[in-house]
């Protein structure tokens, strides 16, 4: 089957020979699964195994559970499983970019990306990332209590806006950018495509066409130019015949890096610092590795110095994935768990619940970074993957986890994260897991 004819096929929807349920009439289990995806997947698993079926709106879908079938569809050895057909309950908003391509054409429009990734362009963000911490910080430092989640988003909108396209002091060109780099991202909760002034997804399409016609007006003068942002690697990067990439490849890619560093990082800042309100202990280590520094700023040569930092980001990623799902579609008939799957049925795996599986991890429940240390992760390659594996790994993995270590440095040397006393808040676990009330905190000063 050529990749013309799966691209074109339509989804397989008979899954009678899957256990399991569609759930309610039109929207089947997007509820249920909304709700509590870690509940939802250890329902099943214990109920039908590591394979069932479930529907989401329209969708008929296999839950495929477990590390070993992370690992069959992110390794994907025998190139059966499709990410842009998985995916394509998104075509209309990322459906040029890099996620959404298979083999070939993936690994084309991955090297778009690479230049901006590497170790040294990544230096030169540093500065920014810093300067935008402490400014958007500083307010709020001792100022009693704000939430988190609201000011961490706004932060890392500031350093799009400055690291991701060279945009400083614009006034209301860059508060307009900003707002629809908001617009955009809060689409992609959608079920069913309304179009409609007044729904998300009608404003999401919006902003991205403001957002591709604003990155188009840079195109040609950032290839001339001798700027460091990504969009100026962008903008340069030559691909394998010597030529530059289109303008279409460029803003596709734009955006898509916009969706996929935006809300996860807020994720993993704002769940970062609700353990670390938990467990003061935390705080304390972290903070005696970053007055050990001796620094205002850091950069990525002071990681090494601060391994309890990492320690951290592993374990909020563990038991608050900021991406609890992915999806492929099969092209060809296939074999997982022993079950039988049909060409061109969309699959699931849900990392979240791969992160406390049972029969894996020590107190799965329970917030203990130095599992990490102790190797935990290790006893299988896709046990902890939270940023995917295989062709499609997350390329700004080291960017993401550059912004967080810089952020939290900037809160924790000098302040306590106080949460309100017996906070137990409900959470929030789709697009983005975070508490529903964005994390009320206070920053308080120590010596």
């Amino acid at each position: 089957m050529t990749e013309t004819h799966y691209l074109e096929r339509p989804d397989n929807r008979d899954l009678r020979q899957i256990p399991g349920d569609y759930g309610l009439p039109l929207i089947g289990n997007a509820l249920s699964l909304a709700a509590n995806p870690l509940k939802f997947c250890d329902d099943r698993f214990h109920r039908y195994g590591p394979i069932s079926r479930f529907a989401m709106g329209p969708s008929h879908i296999i839950l495929a559970l477990g590390p070993d079938n992370a690992r069959e569809l992110h390794l994907d050895v025998n190139k059966n499983f499709s990410s842009a057909k998985g995916l394509g309950h998104f075509e209309s908003l990322i459906g040029g970019s890099l996620i959404m391509k298979d083999f070939e054409a993936h690994r084309f429009q991955r090297r778009l990306m690479q230049t901006a990734f590497k170790k040294s362009s990544m230096d030169g963000y540093v500065e920014h990332i810093n300067t935008i911490c402490i400014d958007t910080l500083r307010p709020l430092l001792g100022s009693g209590e704000f939430e988190l989640a609201g000011h961490a988003r706004s932060t890392l909108m500031e350093i799009a806006a400055q690291t991701f396209t060279g945009v400083t002091d614009q006034g209301k060109a860059g508060t307009k950018l900003k707002t629809a780099f908001e617009d955009f991202i809060d689409g992609f909760g959608f079920i069913f495509e309304v179009n409609l002034p007044g729904f998300k997804y009608h404003r999401s399409l919006q902003a991205k066409k403001y957002i591709a016609g604003f990155i188009r007006e840079l195109i040609a003068e950032k290839r001339q130019n001798e700027e460091s942002d990504i969009l100026a690697h962008f903008c340069r990067e030559l691909d394998e015949n010597g030529h530059y990439f289109s303008d279409y490849d460029i803003v596709e890619n734009f955006v898509v890096l916009l969706f996929a560093a935006q809300d996860t990082t807020t994720a993993s800042l704002v769940n970062a610092c609700l353990e670390l309100g938990r467990h003061p202990q935390w705080q304390q280590r972290l903070r005696d590795e970053a007055r050990a520094l001796g620094k205002d700023t850091i950069g990525q040569d002071d990681f090494e110095a601060l391994p309890s930092f990492n320690l951290l980001f592993n374990e909020v990623q563990r038991l608050h994935s900021s991406v609890p799902l992915f999806p492929r579609r099969s092209i060809n008939a296939c074999e997982l768990s022993g079950v039988d799957i049909p060409a061109d049925t969309v699959l699931m795996n849900a990392i979240t619940y791969n992160h406390v599986m049972p029969g894996w991890w020590t107190d799965p429940y329970n917030f203990d970074p130095d599992r990490f240390d102790r190797g935990e992760h290790k006893q299988h390659p896709f046990l902890f993957h939270p940023f995917g594996g295989g062709a499609h790994k997350c390329i700004g993995m080291h960017f993401a986890q550059m912004v967080f270590r810089i952020f939290m440095y900037h809160i924790i040397t000098r302040h306590e994260i106080q949460l309100r006393p017996g906070y137990d808040p409900k959470m929030q676990y789709l697009p983005m897991p975070k508490p529903k009330d964005n994390l009320p905190i206070r920053l308080v000063p120590v010596d």
